[in-house]
């Protein structure tokens, strides 16, 4: 698992597989996927990577470029992996860490309304790209896109992408996203979201 593109080309990030169930995006898979945010992606963008795992998403984007990457991660090893990773970073604090469930950071800024404070500090606005690649046998897709729903997270244009298993089944379109790409690789879909 390596950085693929912009100012940490080449870098390698680290895994553990033994410990813990990990299932790293794969090169390929994130090299899709950034081709596909590519018109949506700008410098100084801000970013949110929802079930961080190593944090390679979340990276992937500083190295191209974003302004700021949050990370949400609860679990003690795979915090342990994103520290690790992070020694990569010419700026640390570029990489903001929530040591949080997901769903609990997702209904804390929910009911925060528009005055969201992340680690204490005003987010100025929403975020531009979320990123969420959650455990298969969660299946907790469709309940991601609803705790975003009213969420001061997003506005109109921020993009959402869910990785799930291939067998899971989210919206194609409703009220709140729309869904402008999707991508197959073998056991594994990955959803690209537009919000309305």
């Amino acid at each position: 698992m390596r950085i693929i593109s912009g100012t940490l080309k080449g870098r390698k990030l680290k895994s553990w597989k033994a410990e813990i169930p990990l299932r790293p995006m794969t090169d390929r898979i994130k090299e899709t996927l950034f081709n596909v945010l590519s018109p949506y992606f700008f410098e100084n963008c801000l970013f949110l990577d929802l079930f961080s795992g190593t944090g390679n998403l979340a990276l992937e984007a500083l190295s191209r470029g974003a302004g700021q990457a949050h990370a949400v991660e609860q679990h003690p090893l795979c915090l342990k992996i994103i520290k690790q990773n992070s020694k990569i970073l010419t700026d640390s604090k570029k990489l903001i860490l929530h040591k949080k469930d997901v769903f609990s950071f997702l209904k804390q800024a929910k009911k925060q309304s528009s005055n969201l404070h992340l680690k204490g500090k005003p987010l100025q606005k929403a975020f531009d790209i979320i990123t969420a690649d959650p455990p298969f046998d969660l299946k907790v897709g469709k309940k991601i896109m609803e705790n975003l729903q009213n969420s001061p997270l997003i506005a109109k244009g921020t993009v959402l992408v869910i990785e799930t298993s291939r067998k899971e089944e989210l919206k194609n379109s409703d009220q709140d996203f729309y869904l402008f790409s999707q991508k197959i690789f073998n056991d594994k879909k990955v959803w690209f979201y537009e919000s309305r």
